[in-house]
């Protein structure tokens, strides 16, 4: 049976809605696919250019929608991740590379000394954060040091260790004289030191 336009025309409000019968709306649907006139007055309504889909396929839309928010919020997640992993890994390969690199701390005659304590002698540095060491034997009780410094050194140590940098060299006797590797003298025992290096001497004997 045909219906009239009239009558589609005052189904189409209820058909956009999407409150007609099953019935109904498949009437207004056959009638729109036939009459041009129809259905440019219901894209008219609808303000599209095609059919409104019916209301499983809107479900349908939804529930992709939720599943494209949530793998946008997943990956959203492990983005964020990563950019923090990459903040750490950058970090940590700074620190590594600011405690490889050493420069060579030249001594002026006052930046540092070695100073005899109870328990042996001390480098003790009057500079800027800590320094690094070589030392080793030119002779019995002679020995020849050289200095350097890492900027991890230099700029991270004194944010937690304020003052002066010290450590412990060698104990009390093991040595006589200690020298740059260009000769300048940084320290040289007295007597009573010397005989604490004697006696030092004697006591390593076996």
């Amino acid at each position: 049976m045909k219906v009239k336009c009239a009558v589609i025309n005052d189904l189409l409000p209820l058909y956009v809605d999407d409150v007609l019968s099953k019935e109904s709306r498949e009437l207004v649907e056959e009638h729109i696919s036939e009459c041009e006139a129809c259905r440019k007055t219901l894209e008219n309504m609808t303000g599209k250019m095609s059919i409104p889909v019916n209301k499983e396929l809107r479900m349908d839309e939804t529930r992709s929608l939720k599943g494209l928010k949530k793998i946008v919020t997943r990956y959203k997640g492990l983005a964020i991740a990563f950019a923090i992993i990459a903040v750490i890994l950058i970090m940590v390969s700074t620190v590594l590379i600011m405690c490889q690199i050493q420069k060579d701390i030249p001594y002026n005659g006052s930046n540092i000394t070695l100073d005899e304590h109870d328990n042996g002698y001390y480098i003790h540095y009057h500079g800027t954060g800590a320094i690094l060491y070589s030392a080793g034997s030119v002779i019995d009780g002679e020995w020849e040091i050289s200095f350097s410094q890492t900027a991890f050194d230099r700029i991270i140590w004194p944010l937690y260790r304020h003052g002066d940098y010290e450590v412990r060299f060698c104990e009390k006797g093991k040595i006589t004289k200690l020298t740059t590797p260009d000769g300048v003298v940084i320290w040289e025992a007295n007597e009573q030191q010397m005989q604490a290096h004697e006696e030092w001497l004697r006591s390593h004997e076996n």
